[in-house]
């Protein structure tokens, strides 16, 4: 996975969680709550915070990031304010290599995971995973749950 890779991975994670995120200092309890239950789950949440954590730490000085990652947080379902956090972020990665390492390791690795779940009475159609290179796709549906129309695609 090269770094740009990264930083895109990376910001598809943080993105659903990014108000929180930049403002985990305020009170947000029932919000958050309703986000893990529209986004993932509690295991999406933590690893939001670890990955946020640990781009703070390291590159808590980098104005560039910390600056888009505001704008993501005001609008996160906006991609092209995902896609200027994400080059802000490929730029620091490349000056700290270390620090890319550590993000595609809490990532889960060079191993790609592409997942669609369905729980409950959803419903979830016309969905593609494309994957190049090693890695799992999943497709999970429980309950009452309907899933049309999934192709996986591995390369």
């Amino acid at each position: 996975m090269d770094i740009g890779q990264i930083a895109a991975a990376v910001v598809t994670t943080l993105a659903p969680f990014a108000p929180f995120l930049a403002d985990a200092g305020k009170s947000a309890g029932k919000k958050l709550a309703e986000t893990i239950a529209a986004k993932g789950s509690e295991a999406a949440w933590k690893k939001a915070q670890d990955l946020w954590t640990r781009i703070t730490g390291r590159a808590g000085a980098d104005e560039d990031v910390k600056d888009t990652a505001r704008m993501l947080a005001r609008n996160p379902a906006d991609e092209s304010r995902q896609t200027m956090l994400a080059k802000a972020l490929g730029a620091r990665l490349k000056e700290d290599p270390a620090l890319a390492e550590e993000l595609l390791t809490l990532l889960g690795g060079q191993e790609a995971i592409q997942q669609v779940l369905a729980d409950r009475s959803s419903w979830v159609e016309d969905v593609t995973q494309q994957l190049k290179g090693a890695g799992q796709q999943t497709v999970k549906a429980t309950k009452d749950s309907v899933i049309k129309g999934v192709r996986q695609i591995k390369d």
